[in-house]
């Protein structure tokens, strides 16, 4: 019978994990060839999107992250109000149906120095970011927030969608104002911008979510309208950080000449970055997908947009996305945590 011999295919093209280069010439190749297959993964996992969903009390019991997953840090989103806006003006849009919303003193007296670089009893696990009302436009809320170590300014256009409010609201005097606050602390935003028409499997088949309800009251605007507003303000903002949550909603075509025209713009992988644990690519998708995210693994950032409730499918989902694209070790390191550390300064 003829010899049985393993030749290594294109390590760029099929990389694996260091250990096993490393076997080739440690203790002169003894164990050279043993589990060859490993392939890289990321040291960890930085969740740079989760919405917190609990209650006004006892704030960090409520919040967790699936280690056992490998996921190490999380981005808390908390929902922060001040004078333009306030509590009691909540309407029934989404993001006011579905969080708690908090006084910068409130969270100040629940936070203590949780969120503190000094803190050992979270371990540098948990950072937080503070969610902006379309209305609340208060540089004051930047510089509070800023006093309690937040990490990222979170802005939504969902409400303004669904109470036809004008798209270019984010121009105002009292806006720019947030926004040069919001570059004095070299703080990124993470910006839900737009809303796709149709659904999408991944995400329990919804239609037009958002619009249906703005098109009701009136909204003539579309989503083009929303992006371009968003680019303006990377144009007028250089010195910001832009995160357009769920990859914007527009195709990494698009994005590739977007990220080419706009140094300071970034992605996340929410919502449209999984593929199911019984799904895999094909060959195609997955070639194309692999360079895009080798090309631009600078500004691509992991996240997974969880509503504070620990769901190890989504987790999942999200993972094996990353994982399917064989992609480089240092590849994996930047899009898993590193950007998102970098951005925040962490």
């Amino acid at each position: 019978m003829s010899k049985i011999v393993y030749t290594r295919a294109c390590e760029e093209r099929y990389p694996h994990a260091a250990d096993v280069l490393e076997r080739e010439f440690a203790e002169s190749g003894f164990a050279k060839g043993w589990a060859p297959h490993c392939k890289p993964v990321p040291q960890y996992y930085f969740d740079s999107h989760v919405h917190y969903s609990g209650g006004s009390e006892n704030i960090s019991e409520h919040l967790y992250i699936p280690e056992n997953l490998h996921v190490k840090r999380a981005l808390y989103i908390f929902q922060v109000y001040g004078k333009n806006w306030a509590e009691h003006m909540k309407t029934n849009n989404i993001m006011d149906e579905m969080f708690t919303y908090f006084t910068i003193s409130e969270l100040k007296a629940q936070f203590g120095d949780f969120f503190q670089d000094n803190n050992s009893e979270n371990n540098n696990k948990y950072f937080w970011s503070a969610y902006l009302n379309y209305q609340s436009s208060e540089p004051e809320l930047i510089h509070a927030a800023a006093a309690m170590n937040v990490r990222c300014i979170k802005l939504h256009n969902a409400p303004m969608i669904e109470s036809n409010v004008l798209h270019d609201l984010w121009y105002s005097k009292e806006w720019q104002a947030c926004f040069d606050a919001i570059a004095e602390y070299k703080l990124p935003v993470l910006w839900h911008v737009t809303q796709r028409l149709p659904s999408n499997i991944y995400t329990e088949n919804k239609r037009n979510v958002y619009w249906e309800k703005g098109w009701k009251n009136g909204v003539t605007y579309n989503n083009e309208d929303m992006l371009q507003v968003f680019l303006t303000q990377c144009r007028r903002y250089p010195e910001i950080n832009f995160i357009g949550a769920h990859q914007l909603h527009v195709g990494w075509e698009r994005l590739d000449e977007l990220f080419t025209a706009h140094h300071n713009l970034y992605v996340d992988t929410t919502i449209g970055c999984q593929l199911r644990l019984d799904d895999d690519f094909y060959p195609h998708d997955k070639e194309f997908l692999r360079a895009v995210f080798i090309k631009w693994a600078d500004r691509i950032i992991f996240g997974t947009d969880t509503f504070g409730e620990y769901s190890e499918d989504a987790y999942r989902r999200h993972i094996k996305f990353i994982t399917a694209l064989d992609l480089p070790q240092a590849t994996l390191d930047k899009i898993c945590y590193a950007n998102i550390e970098r951005l925040c300064r962490i």
